[in-house]
């Protein structure tokens, strides 16, 4: 398979494949100068490369297709077994749409924030109240919930599209329904998250049941009904996230919000799997929004550059 193959059996338009194709090309004829190849390129002849367009008056835009161009030209170079990394991973350009990123928590502290969201025991000294039965049963539905955002980063629109069938517990998987803007996708569970949610499926949801009008309903998570009323309505969107972000909070200081797991979930992807893995992870439609989480820009590296391959 030659790279416009690649870029055509990866959605790229005939128009697109063509000019990616005349990029790269004008990126080996670069390489060529210093008798590089372009297998044996690395983050310091990229970024020689964008201080040369750069030179020729090129803009940000342009510039930004262009190293896309290559990010996609090494992705190739990696499913066909030339090389096994993609030395424009972490280069992004300044400019234009940015993702809003948040400082970046680390995989053992996300999995801390879930170990330590705890579900009251039975001899809990509250459990005298009338009120703490409902809290229990709360907390047991959160805990599963918090392991799906920790562990397959989930959104909390796709909690609520989950339904009873999406699940597969013997072979340990979970069906996501990315739903307008995301893409559908079926994801590996831990194996601690499969108990948690037979235990969640068969004991604490059917309790839940008994709270919902529509008994018959398939969806996984339930929510408790409103204040002042006895039965939660099927319309009824599951409304626990700004309590469940302030329990969060309370774990860690550092947690800005739900999206904030997200985000350092995809982050810490990004250093476990190449893009095409974690946009298929994250349900990302376009591969652009999840280059949009490689935050490193140009500049970062350029005290590098300086030292290998200092301009003259």
């Amino acid at each position: 398979m030659d790279f416009k193959n690649y870029l055509k059996n990866t959605d790229h338009s005939k128009t697109t494949t063509e000019t990616y194709y005349l990029y790269v090309m004008e990126f080996i004829g670069f390489l060529d100068k210093d008798n590089t190849e372009a297998e044996n390129s690395t983050e310091k002849e990229i970024m020689l490369y964008l201080q040369y367009l750069q030179k020729k008056g090129l803009s940000q835009g342009t510039k930004k297709i262009r190293l896309y161009a290559l990010k996609q030209f090494f992705e190739y170079q990696i499913e066909t077994g030339i090389r096994t990394d993609n030395p424009a991973k972490r280069i992004k350009l300044k400019g234009g749409e940015k993702q809003k990123i948040y400082p970046s928590l680390t995989m053992q502290e996300l999995q801390e924030i879930y170990q330590n969201y705890e579900i009251p025991k039975s001899d809990d000294k509250r459990s005298h109240h009338n009120w703490f039965n409902n809290y229990r049963i709360s907390r047991e539905r959160n805990k599963v919930i918090v392991g799906l955002f920790v562990y397959q980063g989930i959104t909390t629109a796709e909690v609520g599209r989950i339904l009873l069938e999406d699940l597969d517990l013997r072979n340990g998987t979970i069906n996501i329904r990315g739903g307008r803007i995301g893409k559908d996708r079926t994801l590996e569970l831990k194996s601690h998250q499969i108990m948690d949610l037979m235990e969640y499926q068969y004991k604490t949801r059917a309790e839940l049941l008994k709270y919902q009008s529509n008994p018959e309903t398939k969806q996984l998570f339930l929510s408790m009904p409103p204040s002042g009323k006895l039965k939660s309505e099927p319309e009824e969107t599951l409304n626990i996230f700004k309590r469940l972000t302030q329990e969060l909070k309370a774990i860690n200081t550092k947690l800005i919000n739900i999206q904030h797991i997200r985000t350092s979930v995809i982050i810490n992807w990004l250093k476990k799997y190449n893009l095409r893995q974690v946009q298929y992870r994250a349900g990302h439609k376009a591969i652009y929004a999840t280059e949009l989480y490689l935050v490193n820009d140009i500049e970062d590296l350029q005290t590098e550059i300086n030292q290998f391959h200092p301009l003259k």
